[in-house]
């Protein structure tokens, strides 16, 4: 993966994301990991301040979507007046808060009996209830990889799942539900866009990197290998690559001008 804030790559970006480029671009994110630093606290962080203004200036100048992992009410809350699009539970619901049918909720009802039961008693464990997914958090003690192993070990016993792996959590997911790559081609048809920009610093988010060129370009937050043919070497470096989008567009003003 290189930089794509290293200076000799500074073109890459005009030329997809400039007003010049040949499509209309989307501009897509993570939640965890890439707008906000991950936490501990499995609500998650708050963005900083500075990101935050940037986003709300992009999205003048850009379509902005969050796509996570978390539910759509719960990501809408993080991101409401910097993100005009969301998209929660890993596509599934895509760009509002979805019903869930009823044999999901017995399923997922089901799928937590089961890790309650199997989980009891180990340390730094915490389910987050989708309802229509289930999320297992096991990073909450210092001793966390005997939770992580038995997590993976009890979730191996769940049937009908696909289980996608994340910082400290594993996601439990129907096998038949969409994913994040399924959402950024759903976003960019809905939004008649020709290409997405997406970060995303998950292995949840490898699927986003798959599409791949031309329909997205994707970067990668900080360390680890993936998909993705382009990196940011940490979170604290998006601010950067946002001035660095905004600036293109005002440029572009300027010469209007």
């Amino acid at each position: 993966m290189r930089d794509i804030l290293h200076p000799s790559h500074r073109a890459i970006l005009e030329r997809f994301a400039g007003v010049e480029a040949p499509n209309p671009v989307l501009l897509a994110f993570d939640y965890d990991g890439v707008l906000a630093p991950v936490v501990r606290d499995p609500e998650g962080a708050g963005m900083r301040r500075t990101t935050r203004d940037l986003l709300v200036r992009l999205a003048r100048r850009y379509p902005v979507a969050a796509v996570s992992g978390r539910s759509w009410t719960h990501t809408r809350r993080l991101t409401e007046g910097v993100a005009p699009y969301v998209v929660g539970n890993h596509g599934f619901e895509f760009l509002r808060a979805r019903p869930v049918p009823e044999a999901v909720l017995r399923q997922v009802r089901g799928w937590r009996r089961q890790l309650e039961a199997a989980l009891a008693g180990v340390a730094g464990i915490y389910f987050e209830d989708k309802r229509s997914t289930l999320a297992v958090h096991y990073g909450l003690d210092r001793a966390w990889r005997r939770a992580e192993q038995a997590a993976y070990a009890a979730a191996n016993q769940l049937t009908g799942t696909r289980l996608v792996a994340g910082k400290k959590v594993l996601n439990i997911l129907p096998r038949q539900f969409p994913n994040k790559g399924d959402a950024l081609r759903a976003l960019l048809a809905r939004l008649t866009l020709g290409a997405a920009l997406y970060l995303g610093d998950d292995v949840t988010d490898e699927d986003a990197f798959a599409v791949g060129m031309p329909l997205v370009l994707g970067v990668h937050v900080g360390p680890g290998r993936s998909l993705a043919p382009w990196r940011l070497e940490s979170q604290v470096r998006v601010d950067e690559l946002l001035a660095r989008l905004l600036s293109l567009r005002q440029h572009a003003r300027g010469r209007g001008r």
